[in-house]
């Protein structure tokens, strides 16, 4: 009996320190294994977003004529007319709305074309009288039935409309926007952004300084060589956070209910903000601190970077100098982890300082407000965010199309 308790006395000692020895191989395999899904959700959110980014602007880059809000007509939707009340749509390469609150993350939107062809705005050589009317343009090179148009009347402050051309009139520059079934790619289409009674506006100022233009985001239609599906369609992508997930809205997909298709890029992502590149001769010296000497504007080099509230603010928007986005994303582990102490009733310390990027002062108090990423609204508790980890993952993302804007 003796040596029957000494074997078990022994047995449950080894069974203690076996234990012992999982319990912290254990959280050593979930912290990495937690650092390592924060480190790949974070890689393939910012390279997403990246790729997008670098095409921002293609179709449109003539820079004086941007910032318009873009309204249209699609009838693949469950509501035809589109953008939904609320959403804006703007005629620029990128448009970032600021969260409302420091643990609100921003939202972006990045616009270009499919046109293969690089080419400039063409002005209208004749007004429209009617919202219906035939566009006469300068030049007619460059167009395809299936086209989608842009029409831009500078400092009217009307509305961009789009459409969708379809056929010629009795001459070469008369293009036509209305709801005859036409051919193209060899196939007969029916026109999906041409509204029954017309744009709803009507565009002119031939002749003087502010003569409306048109612009080509691509033909709808186009496929690459032995191809069988549109894969050129002008893109129009909506960035933003939803349940821990960064997600993206392609607003010219269409799914089988009539909304624009939305989907998930990467999971855990708990942040993300954004700031503009700004090219104005300004400099603040403290979100550049390379060229605080005398910054030229327009000399292609970014002389302070800006959040949305300030950029909207000033007059007028000087969407011609913008150059550059910088991005930061947030990604956190999958799963909590427990106190270093091992007591389930200590608080948790796995990350005990906020994450940080290089971004702008927002107003706080008491706190590293300079750089502050607020996560603490992503979990239930207030220190709750102190049981994950974190990555950021930043970068300044230059927008080539607009910076080799049209002369």
């Amino acid at each position: 009996m003796v040596e029957l308790l000494v074997a078990m006395l022994i047995g449950l000692i080894g069974m203690i320190i076996i234990f012992q020895v999982f319990e912290v191989s254990e959280g050593i395999k979930r912290s990495t294994t937690s650092g390592g899904d924060a480190q790949q959700n974070g890689v393939i959110a910012l390279y997403s977003m990246e790729r997008d980014f670098k095409n921002a602007g293609m179709g449109f880059n003539d820079t004086a004529f941007a910032g318009c809000n873009i309204v249209g007509y699609d009838n693949k939707r469950a509501t035809p007319n589109f953008p939904a009340a609320g959403v804006t749509m703007q005629l620029t390469p990128v448009f970032i709305t600021s969260g409302v609150a420091t643990t609100a993350p921003d939202q972006i939107s990045v616009l270009y074309g499919s046109q293969p062809q690089a080419a400039a705005s063409v002005p209208l050589s004749a007004n429209m009288a009617t919202p219906t009317d035939d566009l006469f343009v300068t030049n007619p090179f460059g167009y395809k039935f299936g086209d989608l148009l842009v029409l831009v009347e500078p400092n009217s402050g009307k509305n961009c409309s789009i459409m969708e051309f379809n056929r010629l009139g009795l001459t070469s520059n008369q293009l036509k926007h209305d709801n005859t079934t036409y051919l193209s790619a060899g196939t007969a289409r029916t026109p999906r952004f041409n509204a029954p009674g017309g744009l709803g506006v009507f565009y002119a100022g031939v002749g003087t300084l502010n003569v409306s233009r048109v612009f080509n985001l691509g033909n709808l239609y186009t496929t690459p060589p032995g191809g069988t599906a549109p894969v050129y369609l002008p893109v129009y992508n909506f960035y933003a956070l939803a349940n821990g997930s960064l997600t993206v809205t392609s607003q010219f997909v269409i799914d089988n209910n009539g909304q624009p298709t939305v989907t998930s890029i990467a999971d855990n992502i708990v942040h993300m903000r954004a700031l503009y590149g700004l090219d104005d001769g300004v400099n603040d010296g403290v979100t550049v601190t390379y060229n605080v000497g005398a910054p030229v504007k327009g000399d292609g080099i970014v002389d302070r970077y800006v959040d949305a509230a300030t950029f909207n603010a000033l007059a007028p928007v000087p969407w011609a100098n913008l150059i550059a986005v910088r991005i930061a994303v947030v990604s956190r582990s999958a799963l909590p982890e427990k106190p270093s102490s091992g007591k389930l009733s200590d608080p948790c310390d796995a990350t005990l300082s906020e994450p940080q990027w290089t971004g702008t002062p927002w107003a706080g108090a008491g706190l590293n407000y300079k750089t502050r990423l607020d996560v603490s609204s992503v979990v239930a508790a207030p220190d709750d965010w102190k049981c994950y980890r974190y990555r950021v993952f930043e970068t300044t993302i230059p927008l080539r199309n607009w910076i080799w804007k049209a002369s």
